[in-house]
């Protein structure tokens, strides 16, 4: 058994055993800022009458002057290397194909990348020599080299990079020599595969691998043990690149309601490989989903007909997106990836960040603004609890308390009880140490020896972090990132008052201001509710940035009046209590309770434990 610590104002300590659970380490990490924009209407001529209904799980889509934004880097681009389109399901002669190029082109690219399906021509033209020029060239011969078209100069490097799609093959593999004017067409790199349908290139800081994901259609096959398979195996293992992106046609993982799991083959052992991005297209949608650590994007609303989603999305699905034709972004810096996707609309859709691992480029802004625009779950004032993190005798969370929020270990916590919290109605909140390391974690090999201050009283095996390291924000934003793929409704991120205990490092008031402020928006750009845990001395700074309260012992040491705050903003305050007194005296715990229910707080009388030994509810 291992203990971790909650702290209450002044650094008081309750111990709380938990047990382990495997979390993956990642090479590289990711984070979120608030995408932002109303969706649009339709564009002009689609028959998609019901992407809206399925937009976006979180709906957390604002425009790019919302005030909820947040940039989360000082760098200024002066420091960016590179700037990369990725386009897919493109390649028609209509005006939402060239809307999108002339998007793309206004970002002044250094080249493009696609995901397939470039040649959306007319009948016999379709995968032909002339088909490619009516629905590439025409639009993007200036990124082409050896260009062979007549539509404008081409470029005398090569700076468009595509993977082939069905419609390059003409829409059939029955004919071998189907790809030929495709390959004809394009002038790829052909040095290490010995061929052109899959390839791999360097530009900066990363190794990009465009992979035939065609079942049928590629000789060399598309499973992870093809020749295919092991020639991206060989390369990306002996890659020095900072990031490793792979992009292809079918989505290993997609919510759309066409094509389903027509790319099932493409589950490839990504995250093991050390890839830190997967990019497709193929459904004509824009969804990012997170598993096992990483990232997936279907990116195919370049032009061609939209589709819409299935009610129930994948695992993992973070957003979704059908309104509007688009592009993805990616800004290349030394130590981060910028990504975004954008509308011909003006609408920013998505944003987020891929870091690098270790890097120390990251300075949280104290002064960021909250993220408010979003459909995550919001509770009530009213909102009853049951706090369990630790099995009960049974070796057991009970599930059978009939309360609207259960907080559990995120971590810990069996998929079958979550399975059971939800058939129930129940709303699920996970909890996770943000501010102290915990030798007994899985990913505790994950942060660097600089990052772990002093000891925690009377627990010998965690020691506060600094929370000032941007490797220390990667890796709670790898926690929020399991959070949502476990299904979470809401986060409980302890420990996060370092500012008013001896850590070893000075954090300072405003640290903690920042990153608490990093770990509200943090989770509300992923769909997430969150709980400020305890902080008393910072609630008038941060009752905006979070959902509601959990709070320990505010009755015994008389602090409960500083949680008004949040119970004037209409966000419940969930209150545990340890005491003696509490727990074996009625007519106290009864007196105490009164005080509760006066002041509109949801309170708790636990074992310290939190492993169901007992449990007095003043709402009860």
């Amino acid at each position: 058994m291992h203990s971790i610590v909650r702290r209450a104002t002044g650094g008081r300590a309750c111990p709380l055993p938990v047990v382990g659970i495997t979390l993956l380490a990642a090479a590289q990490v990711l984070l979120w800022t608030s995408g932002a924009c109303t969706p649009s209407a339709p564009p002009a001529g689609n028959d998609n009458t019901n992407a809206n209904d399925n937009i976006n799980s979180n709906d957390n889509i604002n425009s790019n002057d919302n005030d909820n934004v947040n940039d989360n880097s000082n760098d200024n681009t002066a420091d960016k290397l590179l700037t990369v389109a990725a386009i897919g399901d493109y390649g028609d002669d209509d005006d939402n194909t060239r809307a999108v190029a002339d998007m793309i082109k206004s970002w002044n690219p250094d080249f493009i990348i696609t995901v397939g399906d470039n040649d959306y021509s007319d009948g016999a033209y379709r995968g032909t020599f002339e088909g490619l020029e009516l629905a590439i060239g025409q639009y993007f011969h200036e990124f082409i080299g050896n260009y062979l078209g007549d539509s404008g100069p081409g470029s005398a490097e090569n700076r468009f990079f595509p993977t082939p799609g069905d419609h390059d093959w003409g829409d059939t593999c029955d004919d071998p020599d189907g790809l030929d004017d495709y390959l004809r067409y394009f002038t790829l790199p052909d040095d290490s595969s010995g061929n052109e349908r899959y390839y791999d290139f360097v530009r900066g800081p990363v190794h990009f691998f465009s992979i035939h994901s065609l079942e049928g259609c590629e000789p060399d096959g598309v499973t992870q043990d093809s020749v295919q398979g092991q020639w991206v195996q060989q390369r990306v293992a002996a890659s020095t690149s900072t990031f490793k992106i792979a992009y292809f046609h079918e989505p290993p993982y997609s919510s759309a309601d066409r094509h389903v799991d027509e790319g099932a083959h493409m589950r490839w052992d990504w995250k093991d490989l050390g890839f830190d991005l997967i990019l497709s297209g193929n459904d004509h949608v824009y969804e990012r989903i997170v598993r096992d650590r990483l990232t997936y994007i279907v990116d195919g609303l370049g032009g061609v007909d939209i589709h819409g989603f299935v009610d129930t999305p994948q695992q993992g699905s973070a957003v979704r997106f059908a309104d509007d034709y688009g592009a993805l972004r990616i800004d290349v810096y030394s130590n981060r990836l910028e990504l975004a996707f954008l509308t011909v609309g003006g609408m920013t859709v998505d944003e987020f960040t891929i870091m690098a691992a270790g890097s120390n480029g990251e300075e949280l802004d104290p002064d960021v603004p909250p993220v408010t625009q979003g459909d995550w779950y919001r509770p009530g004032v009213s909102a009853t609890w049951q706090w369990q993190l630790q099995p009960n005798a049974q070796g057991d969370i009970n599930t059978g308390y009939g309360v609207e929020v259960y907080d559990v270990d995120l971590f810990d916590v069996s998929d079958e009880t979550l399975a059971i919290l939800r058939s129930a109605g129940r709303r699920v909140i996970c909890y996770f140490s943000a501010g102290t390391y915990e030798d007994f974690r899985d990913d505790a090999d994950e942060f660097l020896p600089a990052e772990l201050g002093n000891t925690l009283e009377d627990f010998a095996d965690e020691r506060w972090l600094d929370i000032r390291s941007s490797n220390v924000h990667a890796i709670m934003r790898r926690r929020l990132d399991y959070a949502v793929e476990r299904g979470c409704d809401g986060v409980e991120p302890d420990n996060v008052t370092a500012f008013t205990n001896d850590t070893g490092f000075g954090i300072t008031a405003r640290d903690q201001l920042a990153f608490n402020r990093f770990l509200a928006n943090e989770a509300h750009a992923r769909g997430l509710a969150v709980a400020l845990k305890n902080d008393l001395e910072q609630i008038p700074d941060l009752v905006d940035y979070f959902d509601f309260a959990v709070n320990e012992q505010c009755h015994e040491f008389n602090e409960c009046d500083a949680m008004q705050p949040f119970i004037d903003a209409g966000k419940p305050v969930l209150s545990a209590e340890y005491a003696d007194d509490f727990v074996n005296d009625p007519a106290a715990r009864a007196a105490m309770c009164a005080d509760a229910l006066a002041s509109n707080l949801r309170t708790l009388v636990l074992p310290v434990d939190l492993d169901d030994a007992f449990r007095f509810s003043c709402d009860e």
